[in-house]
């Protein structure tokens, strides 16, 4: 029997395993046909070139090949033949295609992809490995599904930040978070390489920088720990040489990923600080913060010092050479105005110019950051922040982050700005993925579901999406140590996102995007990257009837999933009661609800707790 299943796994069309007519690609492609037919990989298939400037990307699909199935596959120049894979850019360019969109042709004899750059062909390379059956046997023949697919992203700017200041993460994790980006069609690494808890980039001339602001004391646990202590001696952190950054840079650009480094000023500076002392309005030393800051630590850069725009000016001078790309980031939010208020020099300065607040005194600074990035050929990036709305701060071309509210980026975008859209509640992967009890320690008290991203709209009520340039992903790490951890804070909310920066709306399904989130699952399990299985998991809400009581509603965020719980304490099972879609009355003494999901009558998440006295206070939505 074993080997008669084995039998058709590899006989069997996988489209008809699959079970439906739409490719298990992510993000979805723009248009598709299924073609009801497979195409045979195996140890004689051959990829062809039309020329020689694509022999790197011939090289690249060989090797993925080689590693999704065991099949070594030979690159070669040749005429089309039976069992082909072949890469060619169109001799005049297809308008609708632009500079990221591809054609993927499949037949049961050969695969073309066409495309109007390498960016493209990259793309639809990416496209076609995804379609190899996740139940495939290294060695063996695979069988893959044969599409037709023309695909082009919706919007130019797909982004991931990565912040590693609050918690380092060496460079070989770095590449395998790159090439986990390129492979969902995101183009923007935004590394967030500076703030209060580490300094993690080299800088000629300034080793303090490094010496002093990469390191921190050690701390287990919470984010919000023991400050340090006199004489502790700061161990724990890291930095990245010019050299790693130069292989970094490289390694993205070869998977055509844009990098946008951030310098962060000038709030977010204590590890600067930290390093030269001289900077800040009280020139008192302080340690590189831990995470257990008092916010008595002075963390805001002096703007009333001329130093503090020298040293800037050489950070700079250095990062632009580093990062070939076109943008810097230079932060630019949560800045603590009380350092400036306590400071009689930025008060004067404040004066001086005839601003009215100390908002309008950063608003001066972004202004002056604006013109020493623009001074190294580069356009400047920031956080949104209420120096914005100071009138005239920043021009047209600095690119703007609409991360509080959604209202600010069409706000934005209606004045002209150049938005990128990254609201917390639908982008940030530092919130928890589901009920807290069921998620790993968070210091932030809030929820960012695998649904929430993908029923992210980029573009804001009232926006004009001539300005947006689309959207962004954000791991801020307090509570992520590890890079396992940060694979299961990154995965799958990402691909929601990269679907949603990609695909037209039009094209938006949950329930097929659920199932090619799950294929995808077990392409992360061959690849052993760790990622959240909370879509698994149920979700409580507590919703108050007509009187004001209190009662419990449960949801799933799997469409074909049933919703088991108990009010006793006892553990959940497929004999407890089954959730009927009303919300559910609390029994007299009962202090907490524990609820688990089952598909096909079998458990397939965590039992979740839910103490009931956080009903009226629970950071849901």
């Amino acid at each position: 029997m074993r080997n008669i299943i084995l039998a058709i796994l590899f006989v069997c069309p996988p489209c008809v395993l699959w079970g439906q007519s739409t490719p298990p690609i992510i993000p979805i492609p723009v248009q598709f046909s299924d073609q009801r037919a497979t195409f045979e990989l195996n140890a004689g298939t051959s990829i062809l070139l039309a020329d020689q400037s694509m022999a790197g990307q011939a090289d690249y699909l060989a090797a993925q090949l080689a590693e999704l199935t065991g099949i070594a596959v030979s690159a070669r120049s040749a005429a089309a033949a039976t069992g082909t894979i072949e890469l060619a850019l169109y001799a005049s360019p297809i308008p609708a295609l632009g500079d990221e969109g591809y054609d993927l042709a499949m037949r049961e004899g050969s695969v073309r992809i066409n495309a109007n750059t390498q960016t493209g062909i990259f793309y639809g390379m990416q496209s076609f490995l995804q379609l190899i059956p996740a139940q495939h046997y290294r060695g063996r023949a695979a069988f893959i599904p044969c599409f037709d697919v023309r695909d082009y992203p919706r919007f130019a700017w797909r982004g991931l930040m990565l912040d590693v200041s609050r918690h380092f993460f060496p460079k070989e994790f770095v590449l395998r978070y790159l090439d986990e980006m390129s492979k969902h069609k995101l183009n923007v690494f935004h590394w967030h390489l500076t703030d209060d808890n580490g300094w993690r980039i080299e800088i000629k001339g300034f080793p303090e920088l490094t010496d002093v602001g990469a390191w921190r004391v050690k701390r287990t646990g919470t984010w919000a720990a023991l400050a340090p202590q006199p004489g502790e001696a700061a161990t724990y952190g890291g930095f990245y040489t010019q050299a790693d950054i130069r292989e970094i840079v490289q390694y993205a650009k070869d998977r055509f990923i844009t990098v946008v480094p951030e310098i962060d000023v000038p709030g977010h500076s204590l590890a600067m600080i930290a390093s030269l002392p001289h900077l800040s309005c009280s020139k008192v030393p302080y340690m590189v913060g831990n995470g257990a800051g008092t916010g008595h630590e002075h963390n805001v850069l002096c703007v009333a010092n001329d130093s503090v725009y020298t040293v800037l000016n050489e950070i700079f001078s250095q990062v632009a050479a580093l990062f070939p790309d076109g943008v810097i980031h230079t932060g630019g939010d949560e800045v603590n105005y009380a350092f400036w208020e306590n400071h009689e020099a930025c008060s004067e300065l404040m004066r001086t110019k005839g601003l009215s607040s100390f908002a309008g005194l950063q608003g001066d600074f972004e202004k002056r950051m604006q013109q020493l990035v623009r001074s190294k050929g580069k356009r400047m990036a920031c956080w949104y922040g209420e120096y914005l709305e100071e009138a005239g701060v920043l021009d047209k071309e600095t690119i703007v982050y609409a991360w509080t509210s959604h209202e600010e980026g069409a706000r934005l975008s209606q004045a002209g700005h150049q938005v990128v859209m990254t609201p917390s509640w639908e982008t940030y992967l530092d919130f928890a993925q589901g009920w807290f009890s069921s998620e790993p320690t968070n210091v932030i008290p809030g929820i960012v579901r695998l649904k929430h991203c993908y029923a992210f709209d980029v573009v804001p009520e009232g926006g004009d999406e001539r300005f947006i340039l689309g959207g962004q992903g954000n791991l801020w790490t307090e509570s992520v140590p590890t890079d396992r951890h940060a694979e299961y804070m990154t995965w799958p909310r990402a691909l929601a996102l990269a679907e949603v920066f990609w695909s037209p709306q039009a094209q938006k399904d949950w329930y097929g995007f659920v199932q090619r989130v799950e294929h995808r699952m077990r392409y992360f399990d061959r690849k052993d990257i760790n990622y959240a299985k909370s879509i698994y998991n149920p979700i409580i809400l507590g919703v108050q009837d007509g009187q004001g009581q209190w009662r419990v509603k449960l949801e799933s965020e799997l469409p074909n999933a049933v919703v088991h719980y108990s009010f006793d304490g006892t553990t959940v099972d497929r004999h407890s009661a089954r959730y009927a879609g009303e919300p559910l009355e609390i029994p007299v003494g009962a202090s907490q609800l524990r609820a688990t999901c089952f598909r096909n009558g079998e458990a397939v998440g965590d039992q979740v707790l839910f103490l009931l006295h956080e009903i009226g206070s629970q950071s849901l939505r």
